[in-house]
């Protein structure tokens, strides 16, 4: 790039489209909607820009409003993605306060937030539910949806997961 002097002109991302299980809860590669399977890299470098760590939570779908605005496009209001782009020059700057992510193969939705992860099979539940503790349980070991004093929680996950599906249902997922 420097050679043909694009550094200062070139936006460059690095993703990928999932994690990846290496013997984790014995699942390996893509399978699940745990943290290794769903959680991916994103690094974005844009010229002028200081490199900074950011922890907010963001989407893959946020890649594109991100781009376009960076490249001085329009972003049209009908997408799902937001743009993040804020937190290249404040890396506090919090995009959303919780992931989406979507397991069709297995028909799984997943919000993710700082504090848990709430899986949902089926849209309605109807498969099952998964929530695990992220602080006190990293390696999501300890599924919380099957104890009775954390009913109140998973009901507010519940709540949560159907009003997100409402939201998106008219769109691609």
């Amino acid at each position: 790039m420097q050679e043909n002097g694009l550094e200062n002109n070139t936006i460059v991302i690095f993703t990928s489209d999932h994690g990846y299980h290496l013997g984790e809860h014995d699942f390996w590669a893509k399978v699940s909607l745990l943290d290794q399977s769903s959680g991916v890299p994103l690094i974005i470098s844009v010229p002028g820009e200081k490199p900074a760590v950011c922890d907010s939570f963001v989407e893959l779908l946020d890649l594109y409003p991100t781009t376009a605005k960076l490249c001085g496009l329009e972003v049209p209001d009908r997408l799902q993605g937001k743009d993040i782009s804020p937190m290249l020059k404040d890396p506090e700057y919090e995009v959303r306060d919780a992931a989406f992510s979507v397991a069709p193969m297995r028909k799984g939705f997943l919000l993710r937030d700082k504090n848990y992860s709430f899986i949902q099979y089926g849209e309605n539940a109807e498969n099952g539910i998964e929530l695990f503790d992220i602080k006190s349980d990293p390696g999501q070991f300890a599924n919380l949806a099957v104890k009775e004093e954390k009913q109140s929680l998973v009901d507010s996950y519940r709540k949560k997961m159907t009003a997100k599906l409402q939201a998106i249902r008219n769109n691609d997922l």
